[in-house]
């Protein structure tokens, strides 16, 4: 599991939080904080509201990686 993977388990599931709140629960600095909600977000695995200091972020996915599903998976 990547760094990245870990630090997005450790934000919460289906709660909004501050992006300084998310570096505070990971112990890293905003702007690592930043690029991980970004990574998340091309994942699929979280959302983001607001703008700026007042953006939140939450996770929307229970893993850290969204997995595929195969054209031939039924539903």
């Amino acid at each position: 599991m990547s760094a990245t993977d870990q630090t997005l388990m450790l934000l919460p599931f289906e709660e909004w939080i501050s992006i300084s709140a998310a570096a505070q629960r990971a112990d890293i600095d905003e702007d690592a904080a930043a690029s991980v909600v970004r990574a998340g977000r091309r994942r699929g695995v979280l959302r983001t509201r607001g703008k700026g200091p007042a953006q939140q972020v939450r996770r929307i996915y229970p893993a850290a990686r969204r997995t595929p599903k195969r054209p031939n998976d039924s539903d």
